[in-house]
């Protein structure tokens, strides 16, 4: 079913609301860390980004995001994954760039957690061209924590990924582009 142009969906209001006005979050969370670029010596061979994580995706957002891409298909599915705010990505260089995250997660592992932030996919460096790729549109940013809060991480910039309502997380299914290497990852205390 195609709503009018302009409208929104009850089910992308649905989500919207539930990304809006969810339960208070107790506090943002925040990490830094560099990234290589793979375009030295041209560039600086690496970049510093920060994340920060002002909420986590719940099982009802997943669920709901489910329901609209099944009822009103994948436009209302990417605009209503749009409207969830869960952060930004800062990738601090001469230039400058704040990708917003829409849905995060965190992910106990053996040693430790495991960050993962989805965004939209979009170009972070304004001189690089985004062909399309098999795999999907979106983009993963994800960090390997340990117990003391460091580690690397990667950044996936062409990702396909799949919605797990009975465990209510959000799974990487592709990517169509070797991912851009993530070192020194560090938690950081707010304010700093």
């Amino acid at each position: 079913m195609n709503a009018r142009p302009g409208f929104w969906s009850r089910s992308a209001l649905a989500v919207l609301a539930a990304a809006v006005l969810g339960p208070p979050l107790a506090a943002q969370d925040y990490y830094s860390a560099r990234m290589l670029t793979g375009k030295a010596p041209v560039e600086p061979p690496t970049v510093l980004i920060r994340v920060e994580v002002n909420g986590y995706t719940t099982q009802d957002e997943v669920i709901r995001l489910l329901e609209v891409l099944n009822e009103e298909g994948n436009n209302a599915f990417v605009a209503a994954f749009k409207s969830m705010k869960k952060g930004v990505v800062r990738i601090i260089d001469r230039r400058g760039w704040n990708l917003q995250v829409h849905a995060a997660q965190v992910i106990p592992t053996e040693k430790g957690r495991k960050l993962q932030c989805f965004l939209i996919r979009e170009a972070w460096n304004p001189e690089t061209t985004m062909t399309v790729k098999k795999a999907g549109f979106f983009m993963l940013l994800e960090l390997d924590l340990n117990e003391k809060g460091t580690g690397t991480g990667r950044l996936y910039q062409d990702a396909g990924i799949r919605l797990h309502p009975e465990t209510g997380l959000i799974e990487m299914t592709s990517f169509g582009s070797a991912p851009k290497v993530i070192t020194m990852v560090k938690t950081e205390k707010a304010g700093t």
